[in-house]
């Protein structure tokens, strides 16, 4: 252990040194030509100009990176890409190999990293630069999932995060959603990033790509160990998803206390549809919203009255059943059954410690959570009825 930590320290100084002399050229430069297709290529986007950045977690990151490529996690013929917008710097994108560290392209800093334009510009490059048969994304920063408050789709003065957080804006998971699908054919979309397993937020981007993952609770800063994880994002055939996930739960779990926190999934997305589907004949048929004396299992350390993850599994059992066990409504056995069976169907993989920061006990994780409208007006809470998932099921609700 002692030895990586040196490795790292060692690394995170020679990472700052690389990137910061790259995030200080002229912007608009490109740094490379175009290389022959290859098998896979894996982008890495990172908006850390934020506290994230100011405290080096990005670094921190980009150095086990940099030691899981020097051990050889990036064949040959594959392509791990890194778009870098550090604290207070121009972005810049780099390609990282087991022996080498080449600037591709900087940017200016005048068109936010949680712009759609940006991101765009940056999946064009991507395409032009590094071209491949393969195209996997993973999604560095703050996030709080399918909260609408942040840039293009609503208000202009965000209050709190969707995804990525930069000069006080954020992007919303729609238009989110809009920006990828203008990429490139996604194999998968791993989130780094905070409570993005929501089954609102996999809904409205469930045509992007056929495998997701991430964490349906807060994630602590450090984020997914990379030094460990990245050769599973490089699998002959198709990335392991499922393996990364696993890795990265299995190495926060073995911690103790607070720092044992960490919650993971892997989703299917072609099942999201049977999922809607039968979700949406439950909420229609249950006689009411928030049932008498149900107690949500809170994937967050703050009251009910203010939370908006709750376990979706537990909360769509207590539409069904009483605390007795009792149909609620006719034929709920059947109709949970099948919902059941849905979210096995999308659910590849689901862990979660015993508690959320030592704190808030994970009696239920079924891997997605899901906000819940507790009263008449709810929708209105961050925009929830501009979601998908609202006008396809909970709108369903009888408030």
């Amino acid at each position: 252990m002692n030895s990586l930590r040196n490795y790292l320290a060692f690394a995170i100084s020679l990472t700052i040194g690389i990137l910061l002399s790259a995030c200080n050229d002229e912007p608009e430069t490109p740094k490379g030509q175009p290389k022959e297709p290859g098998s896979r290529t894996v982008l890495v986007y990172i908006v850390a100009d934020n506290n994230l950045g100011s405290s080096n977690n990005d670094y921190r990151d980009i150095s086990e990176i940099l030691l899981g490529a020097q051990n050889g996690a990036v064949p040959a013929d594959a392509r791990l890409v890194l778009y870098h917008a550090p604290y207070a710097k121009n972005p810049v994108m780099v390609e990282i190999g087991k022996n080498f560290v080449d600037t591709i392209k900087t940017y200016s800093s005048d068109i936010l990293s949680i712009q759609s334009e940006r991101m765009l510009e940056v999946l064009d490059d991507l395409v032009k630069l590094r071209p491949s048969s393969q195209y996997g994304l993973i999604l560095w920063s703050h996030a709080t999932g399918w909260l609408q408050d942040g840039m293009e789709d609503s208000a202009d003065t965000p209050s709190t995060l969707s995804f990525g957080y930069q000069m006080a804006r954020t992007m919303n998971i729609s238009t989110l959603a809009n920006t990828l699908a203008s990429g490139p054919k996604l194999n998968f979309l791993y989130f780094d990033c905070c409570y993005m397993g929501s089954v609102e937020t996999l809904y409205q981007l469930r045509d992007i790509a056929p495998v997701m993952a991430g964490s349906p609770t807060e994630l602590r800063a450090e984020g997914m160990p990379y030094h460990i994880t990245l050769p599973y994002f490089f699998t002959p055939g198709t990335a392991d998803i499922e393996g990364a996930a696993r890795e990265t739960f299995n190495f926060y779990n073995e911690l103790s206390g607070m720092e044992r926190t960490c919650t993971m999934f892997v989703a299917n997305t072609a099942g999201l549809e049977r999922l809607a589907r039968a979700t949406a004949e439950i909420y229609a048929a249950t006689p009411e919203a928030y049932p008498q004396d149900y107690a949500p299992q809170r994937f967050s350390n703050v009251p009910v009255s203010s939370c908006y993850y709750f376990d979706f599994a537990h909360y769509v059992q207590a539409l069904c059943f009483d605390s007795d066990g009792n149909e609620l409504f006719p034929n709920a056995s059947d109709a949970y059954n099948e919902f059941s069976s849905a979210l096995d169907g999308t659910i590849i993989y689901s862990a979660a410690t015993p508690k959320l920061w030592d704190s808030v006990s994970l009696t239920h994780c079924c891997g997605l959570s899901t906000y819940i409208l507790m009263y008449p007006g709810a929708e209105q809470k961050k925009n929830y009825y501009t979601l998908q998932w609202y006008t396809d099921v909970a709108s369903l609700l009888n408030l």
